[in-house]
This record gives C-alpha cells, structure tokens and sequence, in this order.
C-alpha cells in the first residue's frame, strides 16, 4: 500500500499539550494524533514541526518564549521540542530523515523536521548548528513575526537577519516553508531564492474572502512554477467561512490550487491535525489520519488518474524533499549526538493556534 506523507504535524507541541503521543488518544475529542493512529492511516513520513510561540502569555508554556528579542527563551522552547523527537528515535519509534537516503530507508514513522517560527536561530552562523541536528524546512515566522520576518498576523517583510538565513538555508539545503509569512515577506523570499518553495499547510485565500494566512493565486503559481507543493490544511475554518466545512471544501481548495497552478503535481496534504484544533473542526469524514483515504475515491471522482492521486498521497512531497535533502547531505561526523530524554510524565494544556 502506498503511503502516505504529511506535510505538517505539531507533534511534539501536541504532546507536550494533550498526551503522550506514543499512546492512541483515550477520546477523540480533542485529539487524534498519536504514533499509533499514524501508523493505522498508513503514514510513512510526516513533516514534524519544532513551533515556538512569541509572547508573554505564551512565555508560561512549553512552547512558548518572550518575543523576538529573547533568543535564550526560544532555544529553550524548540530545544525541549528537539529533544522530544530524539528520545522517541532512541526508543525505535520513529527516524529522523536527514538524507535524502533516509526517506526511502523504511523502519518506524519518519519526520522531517520543519521548525515553525525561526527566533530560535540566532543568525546565518547559527543555522548551520540547527541543519547538524536535523531541521531541513524552516518557515522564518509563525503568525505573530519573529526577528526575521513578518507574519501573516503582522505584515512586515524579511529583515537583515532573514535575508541572510535564506542565504544560509539555500547553502545547507533547508526547504522554505511559505504558509505563515507576510505577502510582503513571502514576496521578498522569493526575490531573495531561485530554490523551491513550499507552503506546507496552506489554502486558498480566493476561496475564503481574504486573510494573510491563506495563499493568493499569483502565490500559488509561483510553487508551482519552481516545482513546489501547497500542502492541504484541514482546518474547518481555513476551508470554508461561517459555517461548517464539507469535504466537499477540502476538494474544493485541491481543485483550485491544480486549476491556479496549470497542475496537479502542486497538490499535497498538510493536514496540520490537532495544531490548535480539535478534530472536531475538520470536516465530518477526515477527522483522523485514518480517514484522509477518504479524498481519493472523490478524487478520482474528478478525473484524477492512478498517479495524480498517487502525487497527493505522498509522491509530490516526496520529490520536492529528495531535492532538497541532496542539496546539503551532512556527513555521519556532522551530526551533534542527541539530547538527554525529556521528562514524559505529564502533559500542559496548550493555547489555541494554527
């Protein structure tokens, strides 16, 4: 059976927040990600994000960090994150795909790791660190912003620093993840890049009446046009505004984007499950990885052959990541011993966030 990938996952947000992820959930109320339900959906990759959140209410949490100017804060919060992902490939439970080698290598569940929000690199010298203990895609900002880019919550653009991390992240093959930058900010990555592009978890702003946090067409053509993915996000709101989402929305956005973009190899899956939504804000149908196989059927429905649903499954995000990953292959020597395991013995309540 084909397997398939994701291309956004709060995973070890999720744990720290609502449970032991290597344990199924014991209601699906609030979650359904777990290590179990992904292996169930028949999920053999997934882009694992390190999220740190920006602000003095989110200071408190494990995630969280003071603001752009708290670098000591943010290190913290994302190396707690890291070493959640450490401990649990120490345990066999997953691998952390560092090569391109590795996304083919089989074994337990394989991440990506993507960190969302960049304050926790302190600079060009310092993204080279973060790329020897595994990051390979970096969105420079989440909503709110960091020091190096504006978000979709606040519309300034690249800064200094920004401008010369994507410089170091061209160089260390680390993928741009689009989905939380400003129209200002995305507008100067891609003046500042000729690489690929990806937006792992985003929808179609036509479809939606506006909002930064969605993609514009014009966006949309320009992945496409460097042989990016736009990752499907399931989030009910980010689907269909002022009532109830349908798969028929989640379809709907598939079909726009292909249409936009001239293609359908653009099309992928960035589900962004439980991160800061609860299942019951996706569209009845698609409330766990065990559902999502419910898009083919309505895919093909629509005329799409055996290999487009095989590129939405999982192939398109795979060649984007072989790409990528055979930029900046580390040696064995490179690669920073992991940290020393996390305490899992008790989760915190989380802050509502996508």
């Amino acid at each position: 059976m084909e397997q398939w990938i994701d291309g956004h996952l709060d995973l070890a947000y999720i744990h720290q927040g609502l449970g032991d992820i290597r344990l199924p959930p014991a209601t699906t109320e609030n979650r359904c990600i777990s290590l179990p339900s992904l292996q169930e959906g028949s999920f053999g990759i997934v882009a694992a994000t390190i999220f740190i959140e920006p602000g003095v209410d989110a200071a408190a949490q494990p995630w969280g960090y003071g603001g752009p100017d708290d670098l000591a804060g943010a290190q913290r919060a994302a190396f707690a994150q890291l070493a959640i992902y450490e401990s649990l490939e120490r345990e066999g439970l997953l691998r952390i795909i560092r090569s391109a080698a590795d996304l083919h290598a089989g074994g337990p569940l394989g991440i990506v790791l993507l960190m969302e929000g960049a304050d926790a690199i302190a600079d060009a010298a310092d993204a080279a660190r973060w790329h020897s203990r595994g990051i390979r895609m970096c969105g420079l900002t989440w909503a709110k912003g960091t020091r190096h880019a504006g978000g979709n919550a606040k519309g300034a653009g690249l800064t200094a620093s920004g401008r010369e991390l994507v410089t170091a992240f061209d160089a260390l093959g680390i993928l741009h993840d689009a989905s939380h930058l400003s129209d200002v900010a995305f507008d100067d990555l891609l003046t500042l890049t000729t690489r690929k592009v990806v937006a792992s978890h985003s929808n179609a702003r036509a479809l939606l009446g506006g909002g930064q946090r969605h993609i514009t067409d014009a966006q949309i053509r320009e992945i496409a046009r460097r042989g990016g993915v736009i990752g499907l996000n399931l989030y009910g709101t980010f689907l269909a505004s002022g009532r109830a989402a349908t798969i028929d929305d989640a379809l709907a956005h598939i079909d726009h984007v292909a249409t936009t973009a001239g293609t359908r190899a653009v099309c992928a899956l960035g589900s962004d499950f439980d991160g800061g939504f609860a299942p019951m804000d996706v569209p009845e149908g698609l409330r766990s990885p065990q559902q999502v196989h419910a898009l083919l059927p309505r895919l093909r429905a629509r005329n799409w052959s055996d290999r487009e649903c095989l590129g939405f499954i999982g192939r398109n995000w795979l060649r984007v990541l072989e790409e990528s990953l055979r930029v900046g292959e580390p040696r064995t020597s490179d690669r920073a011993a992991p940290t020393a395991a996390p305490d899992f013995s008790a989760a915190q309540p989380r802050s509502a966030r996508c």
